[in-house]
């Protein structure tokens, strides 16, 4: 019985463990707010707003915040600038292969969007 009991309590403990990793940051949008936003929601924005650029599919939406996300935890795993550069640029390159000249124009024409995408910061 004690052992069924210390294997629930590790279970709960490793489950409410897991749970609390989920990474937060501040609203990119408002940061003054202290509003959180799980960095799944930021990339939906993200999509949301390029969406609005440029017509793109229910699909291709997908493939884009899912790409961004494995962009993000592929630059978490990389040890170095140099190395999370070269994750960020390689990532760049498959992000803008899915659009076509027209549409990177239009995107180039909202800045801010286009270097968030395109932009290695080393914040």
């Amino acid at each position: 019985m004690k052992r069924i009991i210390a294997i629930f309590t590790l279970f709960l403990a490793f489950g409410f463990n897991a749970n609390a990793q989920e990474s937060k940051v501040l609203s990119a949008s408002n940061p003054n707010l202290g509003v959180e936003k799980s960095s799944k929601e930021l990339l939906l924005d993200q999509v949301s707003q390029l969406s609005k650029i440029v017509k793109i599919e229910e699909s291709l939406k997908n493939d884009l915040t899912n790409l961004l996300h494995m962009r993000n935890e592929d630059m978490a795993n990389s040890k170095s600038e140099d190395e999370k550069k070269a994750v960020f640029e390689r990532y760049t390159s498959k992000l803008l292969s899915a659009f076509n000249e027209e549409q990177i124009e239009a995107l180039k024409k909202d800045k801010e969007l286009f270097n968030r995408l395109t932009q290695f910061s080393s914040k």
